[in-house]
């Protein structure tokens, strides 16, 4: 990942992803604001809703976008996925964690404050998605589900996409206990890789690669996932963190440029 400006904010783009043609995304800073103040992209986190507004509109403006036309869902860790228009309501954003849309100047994004955020282009056809992934999303398998909605809606196969597993707590990071142990280990047959044993009913969990083997499974190649390797606890300085106290959020989206 690295590291831009794009009119005037500081955003995070995965290199894999802006080597493609026809799409721009981004990964948002917490320091993005040009005054100084919090980037946080979530009117749930924070009470001045003026703040929210303007980062929004500064967002909509770097990635070249109407306001109205940047979307962000009301998440709630599950499975539901919704198919973005430029019509699409805010209502029917709430409780979902996934956005699809194959509209072009249309930005979908996800917010996060350790959880993953996972974007994606199918290449061929002209498809972008983004997901919200924290550990009940990943162990529900919604990175998978949105994929296999991709391929029922637009015939997406593994070959033609490409995915970034952004910024989020890593496995260094994140102890979790029994409840989610368990989880992990009915989700997935590679349990084993993705949980380090420390203490009794305590893990270390890896939520980059349970997401990656989600994209590996539907046939995505390895030469086409990048994962940040940024820790939202680590690099706490770039990126809010719920586990460090922090209320704010930053996002991830993606979206298709008009040829």
């Amino acid at each position: 990942m690295r590291n831009v400006v794009r009119n005037g904010l500081s955003l995070w783009e995965f290199d894999l992803i802006a080597a493609q043609r026809g799409i721009r995304h981004f990964v948002t800073d917490r320091n993005t604001n040009p005054q100084g103040e919090p980037f946080t992209l979530s009117y749930s986190s924070t009470p001045d809703r003026s703040l929210v507004v303007g980062n929004r509109r500064l967002l909509a403006n770097a990635m070249r976008v109407d306001e109205h036309a940047l979307f962000l869902p009301s998440q709630v860790h599950k499975t539901r996925i919704v198919h973005v228009t430029p019509s699409t309501t805010k209502e029917e954003l709430q409780e979902t964690d996934a956005l699809i849309t194959a509209y072009p100047d249309i930005c979908i994004a996800v917010m996060s404050a350790d959880c993953v955020p996972i974007i994606l282009y199918d290449k061929t056809n002209k498809i972008v998605a983004a997901v919200h992934s924290g550990w009940r999303g990943t162990v529900a398998r919604i990175l998978e589900k949105t994929l296999n909605e991709m391929s029922d809606r637009y015939g997406t196969r593994g070959s033609d996409v490409f995915a970034g597993i952004g910024p989020s707590v890593s496995q260094e990071s994140y102890e979790v206990g029994e409840e989610v142990i368990t989880a992990v280990q009915a989700a997935f047959d590679v349990h084993s890789q993705l949980l380090i044993h420390t203490v009794p009913q305590k893990a270390r969990l890896d939520l980059w690669n349970a997401n990656r083997h989600q994209l590996v499974e539907f046939g995505v190649p390895e030469s086409q996932i990048e994962i940040s390797n940024l820790c939202t606890v680590i690099h706490n300085q770039s990126f809010f963190s719920a586990r460090k106290g922090d209320a704010g959020r930053f996002a991830a989206g993606i979206v298709l440029a008009k040829e």
